[in-house]
């Protein structure tokens, strides 16, 4: 009997001590794992309506230069190092590297408990995201390094946790991804990939080829949403990005009722099914140049782990096809050489979201993302306490609302969002009892209230 509950105690002390192994709480409802608001292209599935190109396609014979997707993870070049901090963790200033290009640094953020002791050389990517709870902030370095306790880097850039993840006009830039999502936008997470018979239930990112010595050309100059722009280099570089596939294309394996391979007969295991399915049902984004076509992902991937999904994607690759209506044609923007990243010769199109979801229809997948309303995670009770006091009214309402609030917080920032995360008015200082005029349209708007104690979101329609 006491070798037999010895034999339990190990087993139990094995699943919490060794990672990979632990069991896997769900985090769907934490922005750290699971970003971006329900209007980001990052939780748009795939509908019914999609029309994929054929073999034949430019772009799929590019494609099919290849055979395999890399799985690279966040310490390797186009991975992404991801990690959240609480309030128990340090305030650092991140200096810049000695050497040239950085931008956005000096910068004050908060550090996980014991810093984050990983150094890139300055040759990779060395892209590392800080998720800072006390204020829900992205925060994104790139060509980071530990540096013995004062860290480094050359790129600063940071972002709100429920953010659409993307650009929303030509040329800007959100992240540091060259087609301008925000780093965490489509990243492959370990903890997903773990969890047995759990669904990935989000767009995935990849990188692929577009300099002469790659192995194959993909990477062309057109531009789909949520891209809104190329590689620095690729705007001067007539060598560079003479493909067929647009960076923002989206890409996914057809289901069956349009000609896909019925996955139960790949002969895959349990996570490269759930794999193939996420690429199915929600697709894979091209938002970078590498030298290889490769799903980026963070850093919770063991070696055995990137085996196993390497091998898998050899399995399904030759089936992805290019989403063809994947956003209207107002949303797609062709560069030529020379053209400056927010000037391009041609036309100059509106990049727009489009439809939801992709190529319309009905959904092949539910929609994963975060309530934006009632999700929103408190994490002390003054922040509970004050916004238990706020009220907004009428709503519906016609023109106006009033907000009201225990006025020993005041005065608060306002910020009103349409429906597809864009700010469409603000208000820097609002007193409790203000009134706050919508715009004009129609809709259903998002106020959101930003204090001292935390942020919060309500949702009001205008008729």
């Amino acid at each position: 009997m006491k070798k037999a509950l010895l034999l339990v105690s190990i087993l139990i002390l094995t699943f919490i001590l060794i990672p990979g192994i632990s069991f896997a709480q769900d985090y769907q409802n934490d922005w750290f794992y699971n970003p971006f608001n329900q209007y980001s292209a990052h939780h748009r599935p795939i509908g019914t309506g999609a029309v994929y190109a054929d073999e034949d396609h430019p772009a799929v014979q590019d494609w099919l230069q290849g055979s395999q997707l890399n799985i690279n993870v966040g310490d390797r070049p186009h991975g992404l190092f991801m990690i959240d901090a609480d309030k128990s963790g340090p305030m650092l200033t991140v200096n810049k590297r000695q050497e040239t290009g950085t931008s956005g640094l000096p910068v004050v953020m908060r550090f996980p408990a014991g810093g984050v002791d990983i150094d890139f050389p300055s040759h990779f990517d060395g892209n590392m995201t800080v998720y800072d709870r006390t204020i829900d902030v992205w925060n994104h370095l790139r060509v980071y390094a530990w540096n013995d306790g004062n860290p480094v880097a050359m790129q600063y850039r940071s972002y709100e946790h429920n953010s659409i993840g993307h650009g929303e006009e030509l040329a800007k830039r959100v992240g540091t991804s060259a087609s301008g999502v925000a780093a965490p936008f489509g990243i492959l997470r370990g903890w997903e990939v773990k969890k047995t018979g759990h669904p990935i239930g989000h767009a995935l990112q990849m990188v692929i080829p577009c300099f002469p010595r790659h192995f194959a050309m993909m990477l062309g100059r057109e531009v789909w949403w949520p891209a809104v722009g190329m590689d620095g280099f690729a705007y001067t570089n007539a060598e560079c990005n003479t493909g067929n596939i647009p960076y923002g294309s989206l890409w996914a394996i057809p289901p069956v009722s349009k000609g896909g391979p019925d996955l139960d007969t790949l002969g895959l295991t349990e996570r490269g099914k759930r794999l193939a399915e996420a690429i199915r049902d929600y697709g894979i984004y091209v938002v970078d140049c590498g030298e290889a076509p490769s799903i980026r992902c963070d850093q919770n991937f063991s070696q055995a782990l990137r085996s196993e999904l390497l091998n898998e994607t050899r399995k399904f690759y030759p089936y992805l096809r290019m989403v063809l209506n994947s956003v209207p044609d107002e949303g797609k923007v062709v560069f030529n050489v020379g053209d400056r990243g927010w000037a391009p010769s041609g036309p100059v199109k509106q990049v727009i979201p489009g439809e939801f979801p992709a190529g319309g229809g009905t959904p092949l997948a539910p929609n994963t993302a975060i309530d934006l309303v009632t999700s929103i995670p408190f994490y002390s009770s003054g922040k509970a306490n004050f916004f238990e006091t706020v009220r907004l009214f009428p709503n519906p309402a016609k023109d106006r609302i009033t907000i009201t609030y225990n006025e020993d917080y005041g005065p608060v920032k306002v910020k009103v969002y349409n429906v597809l995360g864009q700010v469409v008015k603000s208000r820097r200082n609002l007193d409790s009892g203000a009134n706050l005029i919508l715009p004009d349209k129609q809709d259903i708007y998002f106020i959101r209230l930003i204090t001292s104690l935390g942020v919060e979101s309500y949702k009001i329609m205008k008729l």
